[in-house]
């Protein structure tokens, strides 16, 4: 997309056409709708002027439009649905692979991050290998602008704002990607925003969504309403069910979700992390939320989302369940086992042997934050037993649960998802 001196080219045909007469106006110079009704600290904002619609009426072309609306970019219609994308660190990844659009995937601001290991429990299912995608941001922290023109997405499925504030892209290369690569639909709500969020184009904050709520918007870009339907159908039943068979408090087993690579050896203690969402829409934690978990370590965070402690620390908050947050990937992480080490590691240690959770081998394998549907499917199914086995049944270890003891239909959702329905 450069010419022979370097300057990048104006767009070509084939970008105005894949805008189709985007209404892109709205996003650019105001941001969402009613972004004044948003509290970012609660999450409490409205967020009653997005839609996601697919129109079936002809345009005068002859095509029919897409069109969908999420903040911060607001409106945003397509002339035809995006044969190729470009998403963050695996949320997105996750939700368009819900929607049957895992080949469309060309690169992510950093593949890594896209946990692909729950694909393999169902039929027929496929996801681009890691090796496949191709990363636009670099080991220094910042985004390669030329890569981003190299790829040439039809969607970048991501919210530039963590990338303005993570990866060194200014609001001019924000806009220039949104004017000469590929318009922005994403929404960062994996868990509080940081002091210092961008809130680009409008300079406003704007609302959080659930995960349920990102669903029909990219379902209706890519002309796929009726999957979307069929997906929140199979997913929100699951988990109003396992919320309604949550035990009483007194019958709550006690959590600490402890990092699964950090330990007093490797850092200066033990990270453990605030299991609870700051911000109700969030759905970096969502299934502890949804199992309304019992924190070992309330009180103990003094407004931080963790806290580090030694062995003392662990035994003196006795947590009766430990799960390994970012476990499923720290199973194999070049080439080790680094949860199988944090087990070890507090058997063998003379305090650390005490707490409760390490005397009745209640260590858990825990799950990631960068969760869409499927991926979140899985680990609420996965925490739900590992807190609560006398209504869920016991957790026999990652990947090791018999069909009759799983509590979502597999088959179901590798249907939905190969479109079947």
């Amino acid at each position: 997309m450069t010419d022979g001196s370097g300057q990048r080219e104006a767009p070509t045909r084939r970008e105005y056409v894949k805008y189709g007469g985007a209404v892109l106006g709205a996003g650019l110079l105001a941001g969402c709708a009613g972004g004044s009704d948003t509290d970012p600290a609660g999450g409490s904002g409205s967020d009653q002027t997005e839609t996601a619609t697919s129109s079936s009426t002809a345009t005068s072309t002859g095509e029919n439009s897409y069109t969908a609306t999420m903040s911060p970019m607001g409106e945003l219609t397509l002339s035809e649905p995006p044969s190729s994308w470009v998403g963050g660190l695996g949320f997105t990844a996750d939700v368009l692979t819900a929607l049957g659009q895992a080949d469309g995937a060309v690169g992510m601001a950093d593949p890594r991050f896209w946990y692909r290991g729950f694909y393999d429990f169902l039929d027929g299912v496929t996801v681009p290998a890691k090796g496949d995608l191709t990363q636009f941001t670099t080991a220094e922290r910042d985004t390669d602008l030329e890569v981003l023109y190299e790829l040439d997405p039809d969607l970048m499925a991501v919210d530039p704002n963590p990338i303005i504030a993570v990866y060194g892209l200014d609001k001019g290369g924000a806009a220039e990607i949104q004017e000469n690569v590929a318009p922005w639909f994403g929404n960062e709500s994996r868990r509080r925003r940081f002091d210092g969020w961008t809130y680009w184009p409008g300079g406003e904050p704007y609302p959080y969504l659930s995960l349920p709520e990102y669903i029909p918007k990219y379902a209706a870009l890519f002309g796929e309403e009726e999957r979307g339907e069929a997906l929140l159908n199979l997913y929100e039943p699951f988990i109003e069910d396992v919320r309604s068979r949550v035990p009483p408090k007194s019958e709550r087993r006690s959590l600490a979700l402890v990092n699964g690579r950090y330990n007093p050896e490797n850092r200066d203690g033990w990270v453990v992390y605030n299991p609870k969402s700051e911000v109700e829409k969030t759905w970096g934690k969502k299934q502890y939320r949804d199992l309304n978990v019992v924190d070992a370590f309330e009180g103990a965070y003094d407004g931080q989302s963790s806290v580090k402690v030694g062995f003392e620390g662990l035994l003196e908050y006795d947590p009766d369940v430990i799960i390994f947050n970012f476990g499923i990937t720290y199973r194999d992480f070049q080439g080790e086992n680094l949860i199988e080490k944090q087990r070890e590691l507090l058997n063998d240690h003379p305090v650390g042997s005490e707490v409760t959770a390490v005397k009745n081998d209640d260590l858990y394998v825990g799950g990631t934050p960068y969760q869409g549907p499927i991926i979140n499917m899985f680990q609420t199914e996965m925490a739900a037993k590992q807190l609560y086995p006398d209504e869920f049944g016991s957790y026999p270890g990652y990947g090791r649960l018999p069909e009759s003891e799983q509590l979502f239909d597999r088959q179901r959702l590798a249907d939905t998802i190969n479109g079947d329905i």
